[in-house]
């Protein structure tokens, strides 16, 4: 699914302005290591310092402050959030309460609105150009939830140091 961003200039460009998802910034702020065997691969980064990582089927993001968790189950399921909820950020915050997750969505869209008042076109658009299915806003925050409780604690990462990143 990342293959498809790269081939695709609008895609790529869309998502790494609008919604914060930069295939050039994908070197985190520093080394870390999974404590997982598997594929362990940056993709993408955030303006905030943070990284996505491919992990064999998981996404995983680890923010520049040292926290992480898996945001989805796969890529395309990565990109459906990061495209239907680009406030995700606020919203981990309140899981895995859904409806504290539903109310930080709502109003943190509302401002993100205020901004981007594209926002909608722009997010079919890239899903156009990426061939993804929208998905209600309710499901995905049902996936985070699910992915944050669920997949995260198997998928933790470790510094130089030797400190674990905290779950986000």
């Amino acid at each position: 699914m990342f293959d498809r961003i790269e081939g695709n200039a609008r895609a790529a460009q869309l998502l790494a302005t609008v919604f914060d998802f930069d295939l050039e910034r994908a070197e985190h702020v520093e080394p870390v290591r999974p404590t997982w065997d598997g594929e362990f691969r940056p993709v993408a980064g955030d303006a905030a310092g943070g990284t996505f990582y491919a992990c064999g089927g998981p996404v995983l993001y680890a923010s520049s402050e040292g926290g992480a968790g898996v945001l989805a189950a796969d890529p395309t399921s990565a990109l459906q959030l990061v495209i239907g909820v680009p406030t995700w950020h606020d919203v981990v915050a309140r899981a895995p309460d859904l409806d504290a997750m539903r109310a930080a969505f709502d109003s943190t869209i509302a401002e993100l609105r205020e901004y981007e008042p594209d926002l909608d076109r722009h997010q079919a658009e890239v899903s156009a150009e990426l061939g993804l299915d929208r998905v209600p806003v309710e499901e995905l925050l049902i996936r985070l939830r699910s992915s944050l409780t669920d997949l995260s604690p198997r998928f933790r990462l470790i510094n130089d140091e030797g400190d674990e990143y905290d779950p986000l």
